[in-house]
């Protein structure tokens, strides 16, 4: 199994070399309009050949990538266990989609990572029938729940995505306890606390209620419950914090504007926990070359929003 995992290893070391640098970023930021900024992603490799009939139509490249990333992953990492709790995140991302489709009486497969555990064609065709026997007993409970809060009157596409991350990172906490990789720990355990601060801050800003809060807490983290809802009481209580959580959070309310500082500081934390502990006879570079990857693309879809506004501002001013 190590000879086969190093060879992998091996491919995620030369996939890692193109990777988008600083020059590449460099030139999508000072793209004019989207079609400009597609033209490089295509040059780039971005769409495996294909395109999109619209400029605006980019996320469907962008989930193309992600799926390519998926595909590779799942060939390179021969630790079903961690495969199993990244792939966990599409998958719930995919039922998302398919439980709000299916109330809206639409199609939800172009809306769908096509490279999950299950196909989105087969979820959608069980999900349409409420029958959630393809997907794990979390998910199907969750979906489950959200049928009856929805035939009690409860319609609301935040009940869904509320309902299912709280499904989906109990799922990801048993894959994280069943996995002997101490890296897939510590990235749940990171994930789940920044996630929780975040969410504090966002619903701070949004005016909501503490109750609102504490029914969105996931459950799981070191930072726990008690110390979150004290944290939303009093913010003086970030100082007992563990050091790294104190500085996020305060990284967090700094930035008025949005949290995007803090979203790339927590990018960078988990890359730094993903190689601190460099094992080339483990899924460790396979690993690390899928998050950058994916992380590669979600700055890639910040660009693009960017753009965009850009472009419409524009727009309306020449009217």
């Amino acid at each position: 199994m190590s000879e086969i995992q190093l060879y992998a290893n091996g491919r995620a070391a030369v996939l890692s070399t193109k990777l988008f640098g600083a020059d590449k970023f460099a030139r999508l930021k000072e793209c004019n309009t989207v079609a400009e900024a597609l033209k490089i992603l295509y040059e780039s490799g971005y769409g495996n050949g294909s395109s999109v009939d619209s400029a605006n139509d980019y996320e469907a490249i962008l989930r193309g990538e992600i799926d390519g990333a998926l595909k590779l992953f799942k060939e390179l990492c021969y630790d079903k266990r961690v495969e199993s709790y990244v792939v966990a995140r599409y998958d719930y991302l995919n039922a998302k989609a398919l439980m709000k489709s299916k109330y809206m009486r639409v199609d939800g497969i172009p809306y769908c990572y096509q490279e999950g555990s299950v196909s989105a064609r087969v979820m959608q065709d069980s999900f349409v029938k409420d029958d959630y026997s393809v997907v794990s007993k979390n998910m199907a409970e969750a979906c489950d729940e959200i049928d009856t809060l929805f035939a009690e009157g409860k319609k609301s596409p935040r009940i869904v995505d509320k309902t299912l991350d709280k499904a989906m990172f109990a799922e990801m906490r048993a894959c994280a306890k069943r996995c002997r990789v101490k890296i897939i720990k510590r990235l749940f355990d990171y994930e789940v606390n920044t996630v929780n601060i975040m969410t504090a801050y966002r619903l701070k800003r949004a005016s909501a209620a503490k109750e609102d809060y504490a029914d969105l807490i996931v459950d799981g983290g070191s930072v726990c419950r008690e110390m979150l809802l004290k944290l939303w009481d009093n913010e003086q209580s970030a100082s007992d914090l563990p050091y790294e959580y104190k500085s996020f959070y305060a990284l967090c309310t700094s930035d008025k504007a949005d949290l995007l500082s803090a979203e790339r500081a927590r990018d960078e934390r988990i890359f730094a926990i993903i190689s601190e502990e460099t094992d080339l006879l483990s899924v460790q570079p396979v690993l690390d070359y899928f998050y950058r990857k994916v992380n590669e693309i979600d700055e890639i879809r910040r660009i693009f929003v960017e753009i965009k506004s850009r472009q419409n501002k524009e727009n309306q001013g020449n009217k």
